[in-house]
């Protein structure tokens, strides 16, 4: 990957999905199911896969809007202050009355892993599809926890021409999954995700069984839309880096070498650096080279959203790399 020395307009991202209210536990020790642990630290930050892949599309220089639902609580209301707060644009972020906003305890061990259990009230994103129209970005980011949001998103980025990615973090429901092949133009499986999906551990392997699903599926015909110039199926595998293919040719990319202290969010920071990249045009080996060098960083360093990099500090990384990839 080049020198990044000229900058493309800015572009906007359409993030849609789950926002969190996190409470963040650092414990120093191994974790033992059925006993008690004393934290080192602990701190109650915004999160969500949806609303941390729009805080990174902004801290990256992009535009990000939010299209997501919370409730009408208190947790709503320091959700949405932290969301505006990193200039992310949420007039498209509902506010339910008969719904609680989405929670989550995430648990950091001393290895950077972290342990993340999370509740989500069933009723919250039963009232249909959202409203997109008067929205027209360059790229559009869906983590199918919202599946009339996820059809939404699809539908408006195939209409449009443009990247249509999706945050496949864990297995989707068939008819979820069937949605996402037919209108997705870049699909990113998390490991374990694609293992749930294919019944493949090894990630190349399982990759090509995705790519098979997906050309299936009819994604190929997205081939000619401006903007979405080609099928993208990959699968992230942390510090192993990611596999991909395209139209057919298997390619894998090695993760950015880092000593990881802390893994929060770095899938949201992957997707939401690679959406933006989409969006402002950098083929799919540039795109996915940005978006593992932002995640890369974002583990070397504490805290969800406190560790997502700026924009300065990602080109500068790959113009000037440290150990390379």
């Amino acid at each position: 990957m080049g020198p990044m020395s000229t900058r493309a307009p800015i572009a906007t991202v359409l993030c849609v999905g789950q926002a969190t209210l996190d409470h963040v536990f650092t414990v120093g020790g191994e974790l033992r199911a059925g006993h008690k642990h004393v934290a080192d630290a602990h701190a109650t930050v915004g999160g969500g896969v949806a609303a941390n892949a729009a805080v990174t599309v902004a801290r990256l220089g992009g535009r990000a809007v939010l299209a997501g639902r919370i409730g009408h609580d208190h947790a709503g209301d320091l959700v949405a202050a932290g969301l505006e707060a990193e200039h992310v644009d949420t007039r498209l972020l509902d506010r339910a009355t008969d719904a609680t906003t989405p929670v989550s305890a995430v648990i950091v061990g001393p290895d950077g892993g972290r342990t993340i259990v999370n509740h989500t009230p069933t009723r919250l994103f039963d009232d249909g599809r959202p409203d997109l129209e008067g929205v027209a970005p360059e790229a559009v980011l869906v983590d199918g926890r919202w599946p009339a949001g996820t059809a939404a998103g699809l539908d408006l980025a195939r209409r449009l021409g443009v990247a249509g990615v999706v945050d496949v973090d864990r297995r989707p429901a068939d008819d979820e999954l069937a949605t996402m092949f037919d209108l997705a133009s870049h699909l990113v499986f998390g490991q374990d995700a694609a293992a749930a999906v294919t019944g493949i551990s090894d990630p190349e392997p399982a990759l090509r069984r995705l790519a098979g699903m997906a050309g299936m599926a009819g994604m190929a015909g997205m081939a000619g839309m401006a903007g979405a110039t080609s099928t993208l199926v990959a699968v992230t595998c942390g510090e192993q880096g990611v596999w991909w293919s395209e139209e057919g040719d298997v390619q894998w990319l090695p993760a950015l070498s880092v000593e990881a202290v802390d893994t929060t969010a770095a899938g949201d920071v992957f997707h939401g650096a690679l959406a933006l990249a989409l969006a402002e045009g950098m083929t799919t080996a540039d795109a996915l080279g940005f978006a593992t060098t932002a995640s890369a960083i974002k583990c070397s360093r504490r805290g969800a959203r406190e560790g997502i990099p700026t924009r300065h500090e990602v080109d500068e990384r790959i113009t000037h790399p440290v150990g390379g990839h």
